[in-house]
């Protein structure tokens, strides 16, 4: 059964798979991005309650681990990404090394993307809470 199953096939699927992936963590990106905006706006109008302040700091928090957890994994990561690519060239054709290695980057992409996300929420937080500080 796989044997009949092209390996370019299985490359492609992983990579568009990766892709769906990168585009469901950017919607919850996005959603994210709009709450700091709502939560900026509070701030700007000083609307803004105690609770939205334990909100923003909890969530700086949480972006701040993550982030630290998504640097650390890259940090791993990519190394061995260059090492699989790597005995990838040396055991196949050059041609087909290349359809490998599009997963490899894909996977890549995503996870640097991913960690500037929580990089951005993280400053965005950081922010807020600095904000919300300085005024009371």
């Amino acid at each position: 059964m796989l044997d009949q199953i092209p390996v370019e096939l299985i490359s492609n699927f992983l990579s568009i798979g990766i892709l769906l992936f990168l585009g469901y963590k950017y919607l919850i990106y996005k959603k994210n991005i709009d709450l700091t905006k709502e939560l900026k706006a509070k701030t700007d109008a000083r609307k803004i309650t105690q609770e939205d302040i334990e909100y923003i700091r909890k969530n700086e928090r949480e972006f701040q681990e993550k982030l630290i957890s998504a640097e650390t994994s890259s940090k791993f990561s990519t190394p061995i990404f260059i090492l699989i690519g790597g005995i990838i060239f040396i055991s196949v054709d050059f041609s087909e090394a290349l359809i490998h290695l599009n997963v490899l980057v894909v996977a890549i992409i995503l996870m640097q993307v991913d960690k500037l996300h929580k990089k951005n929420l993280h400053s965005f937080f950081k922010e807020l809470r600095k904000m919300n500080v300085k005024d009371k």
